[in-house]
Parts: C-alpha cells; structure tokens; sequence
C-alpha cells in the first residue's frame, strides 16, 4: 500500500500553502452544501449555490493534488522562492474565485459570462485572470517535478505527474479560453426547459464545452492516481509506457469533445433532442 513517508514526503512553504488552500475549500465546501440546502433560489434553472459547491470541490481536489505532488520534490527544488510564491498567488487567485462566485450567487446573479455593466465586466476579467494563474501554477509544477531527478516516486507517478499536470494545463487552457471568449458554455441555442446530464448539467441537445474542459482540468488528478497505481504492479518502464499512452488517450478524447461541442452536437442526445 503506498504510504506518503515511504517515498519522502514532506512539507515545505510552497506545500504549506498548497495544504491550507485545500483545508480552506474543504470548508467552502461543506459551506455551499448547506447553504445549497437551505437557499431555495435559482438561477436559470439552477440552484444558486451549486456553481460555487462544485467550484469549491474541484478546487479542493486540484490543492490537494498540488500539495501532495510538491512533497514528492527533493529538498532543493522543494525550498525554491519561486514555487513559493507560484503557491501563494494560486492561493490567492483561488481565494478570489470563490469568494466571488459566492458573492454573485448569493445575490442571485451570475458570476460567470456576466458583463452586463463596467463592474461585472472588471470582474469577469480578473476572474479570467485568476484562472489563468491557478491553472498556470500545476503547469510549472509539472516542470519542477520533470527536471527534479531526486522526485520520490516511480516512473509511473513520476511522469504521470508531468504529463497530467503540464498537458492538463494546456488542453485546461484551450477549452476554457473557448468559452471565455465566446462567453457561453454552448454552441448553439439551448431551448428552455431542454434536458441536461444530471449532477453536471451538461447539455444534451446542444453542443457543450464543460465535458472536454472537465477532462482537460482532471487529467492533472487522474494520470498521477493511475501512474501511481501502475507502480504498484508493474516494471518502471511499462509503467511509464503504461501512463504516457493513456495521457495521449486522454488529449485525444478532450479535442474530440472540445470537436464535438464546436460543430454543435452534444456529448450524449436526449430523448426531446
């Protein structure tokens, strides 16, 4: 069974700051599932507090694999100013996304795609911003765990690390910049009341670009979880052979559904398509 001190792990500023943002949306968390379950109010058909639960969930989830992978670092690469102060402003561009998501919905507003005055327009930039160094910081850890050769751990996490954190980064970017740009998360019209996936509420009938940005940001999770696996069972080099056919697996099937939602046509078709 993996156990953390087996393979060196250990805390340092930069994971410091990486554990106390996860602490931190862990709580938002469990904030939003109450209030998601006392505030009756919606949003274009939408619970207003679901948006910053699942906001705080996956920000929960993206800290905790930050602070995990950086105690995999040697010491030197570990202690270096510069991952601390990547930490910090992640933390912080992080710290300003929820609070801001949680602020437009709990005055029944939208946070995202809302440009409807100089303010929200302001905001929705600073908020891009902030997505941009959030996402940036797994990109540059991805590179400190490439050129660390003292990394604690197998092929198999090793480069599934890399490749989870650095080509999640670019294809996050790619998908979320469509959006951003275009600001919608469909290509098309979704007609009211048209079916949605439960729990994601991806659309159904129109093209959508949450299911290939969903793959893109969660690669950064998924390729270490299995490398790290991979490690457990089988010689270094099929394990690292193993986790690079799966990362390319994985960039493909998120520029087939960022394909997909472009030419309009939804991941799956509901019934009312």
């Amino acid at each position: 069974m993996f156990k953390a001190e087996d393979y060196g792990f250990a805390f340092s500023g930069a994971q410091d700051w990486f554990w106390a943002a996860t602490a931190g949306f862990g709580l938002a968390f469990i904030l939003t599932t109450l209030l998601l379950a006392l505030d009756r109010r919606r949003i274009a058909g939408e619970p207003v507090w679901l948006k910053p639960l699942k906001f705080a969930l996956s920000l929960f989830i993206h800290f905790q694999t930050l602070a995990l992978l950086t105690g995999g670092l040697s010491i030197e690469l570990r202690q270096r100013g510069f991952l601390t102060a990547t930490a910090i402003a992640a933390c912080v561009a992080a710290a300003f996304e929820i609070l801001y998501i949680g602020f437009r919905a709990a005055q029944q507003e939208r946070s995202h795609f809302n440009v409807g005055t100089p303010v929200a327009r302001l905001m929705y930039a600073l908020m891009a911003l902030g997505a941009v160094v959030l996402t940036l910081a797994a990109g540059i850890l991805g590179a400190y765990i490439f050129l660390d050769p003292g990394f604690a751990g197998g092929a198999g996490l090793r480069w599934g690390s890399v490749l989870g954190l650095s080509l999640g980064t670019l294809m996050t970017f790619i998908t979320a910049f469509a959006m951003g740009g275009a600001l919608s998360h469909h290509v098309g019209q979704e007609a009211a009341g048209a079916p949605k996936m439960p729990v994601t509420g991806w659309s159904l009938t129109v093209g959508d670009r949450r299911p290939a940005h969903f793959v893109a940001t969660h690669m950064m999770q998924i390729l270490p979880i299995v490398g790290l696996i991979f490690d457990q069972a089988l010689p270094p080099s099929v394990a690292a052979t193993l986790v690079t056919l799966l990362a390319g697996l994985s960039v493909l099937l998120t520029l087939w559904l960022f394909r997909q939602a472009g030419q309009g046509r939804p991941i799956f078709r509901g019934r009312h398509h």
